[in-house]
């Protein structure tokens, strides 16, 4: 049900905080400690009869639609509130693209007639929830596990690192070894594959890991039988249920793995902060709650530690790694609404609204701030400010 609002009628409403993730979006209000909703984001489309999901567009108006809809299940379906009274603080990824945050801003603009809206990075909101100056955060999503140093609450993006190892490696890999186990090609949709991983699979030890590739492998774990409803069941091995992750720590001449990601993190901050960072890592993101993968990605780190290059150019040898106060999935979502609860970004507890882009800024530039537009990074008495105004608004 929806918020009391009684006490609404003499202040401003509580905002909202939206986290649209690819696979999964939170939706609830600010100052709440666990969202209202976490569904799928996917919308039932009436034209093409079928469940589609929001990242599933060819198109710009495709997109815009496929918003619209969403926005439209989680304001009158899970919250049942109206969009035209309530601030709106959104949780992003900083390698959002450009054309998913200004479709996004122009839909609570002009469709739903927002009064304000907050853009926070999702890193920031993470390291918001621990109360530490100093945070590493690792977000393991579904597409992209990223790796962000937030130091006195800015983000060092020159260390940003994201790879492809997140759920949707794991479920390729998890795809793959259930067809060998089955000795057939399954073609199992994508839910079926996720409720194999989270029911069976597990994170093994670094030791484990290393012996499945030799002679003497380690005793495999109990297989498990999945039904499948009216087909027959299939046989999940335990050799699949332990290494369906492991393609998260392979190792190649890239060094492209997980901890191999960290630790360059680590490496391209600044050289005083760079113990601190190892000493205040945060691992979130609804991939990280597999069994098992704070502890391997901790063995992992302190063995790769003493391995060239980083042997001689990062002199850390401590990992510690904080328990989230959320669960993994919504750690940023509550960063949202803990910020927003605090008056921070134009809710409830800031009636200026100091940090919201209001909607008649919005239809007045028709564009949102971006930390890759040197129009925003370069400071207004610098002498290329204006330059850099002029091919942005050559009217000017």
């Amino acid at each position: 049900m929806a918020l009391y609002e009684g006490i609404a009628l003499i202040q401003e409403k509580q905002a909202v905080v939206l986290d649209l993730g690819t696979e999964y979006t939170k939706f609830g209000f600010t100052g709440e400690a666990a969202p209202r909703c976490i569904v799928r984001s996917e919308f039932w489309c009436a034209t093409e009869r079928r469940y589609k999901r929001v990242h599933e567009y060819s198109s710009p108006d495709e997109l815009y639609d496929n918003l619209v809809h969403m926005l439209h299940t989680l304001y009158f379906r899970h919250v049942l509130v109206n969009p035209k009274e309530r601030k709106v603080v959104v949780v992003e990824s900083l390698l959002t693209p450009t054309l998913f945050r200004e479709t996004l801003a122009k839909v609570l603009f002009t469709h739903y007639e927002v009064s304000g809206v907050v853009w926070a990075d999702s890193p920031r909101l993470c390291a918001l929830t621990l109360g530490t100056p100093i945070t590493l955060i690792v977000s393991i999503g579904a597409k992209e596990a990223e790796v962000a140093a937030v130091v006195h609450a800015c983000v060092v993006l020159q260390a940003l690192q994201a790879q492809p190892l997140a759920a949707h490696a794991i479920h390729a890999e998890l795809a793959r070894l259930l067809d060998d186990d089955n000795g057939t090609t399954l073609n199992l949709p994508d839910h079926v594959i996720e409720d194999i991983k989270v029911k069976t699979c597990f994170v093994g030890s670094r030791e484990r890991a290393a012996r499945w590739g030799s002679e003497a492998a380690p005793a495999p774990a109990r297989p498990v039988e999945y039904p499948l409803g009216r087909r027959p069941a299939i046989v999940v091995s335990g050799r699949t249920r332990e290494l369906a992750a492991e393609v998260l720590f392979a190792k190649d001449n890239e060094f492209a793995s997980l901890p191999d990601i960290v630790l360059q993190c680590i490496m391209q901050c600044p050289i005083d902060t760079r113990r601190a960072l190892a000493e205040n890592i945060l691992v979130t993101g609804g991939t990280a709650e597999l069994p098992g993968l704070k502890a391997r990605l901790a063995q992992e780190l302190r063995y790769l530690i003493t391995q060239p290059p980083y042997d001689t150019r990062l002199h850390v040898r401590t990992f510690k790694f904080h328990a989230s106060p959320t669960p993994g999935n919504s750690c940023a979502w509550a960063g949202g609404s803990a910020a927003g609860g605090a008056g921070g970004v134009g809710g409830a507890g800031d009636a200026a609204g100091g940090r919201a882009l209001t909607r008649d800024v919005f239809a007045r530039e028709r564009r949102l701030r971006d930390w890759v537009c040197l129009l925003d990074n370069t400071p207004p008495d610098h002498p290329h400010h204006q330059h850099h105004q002029h091919h942005q608004h050559p009217d000017i």
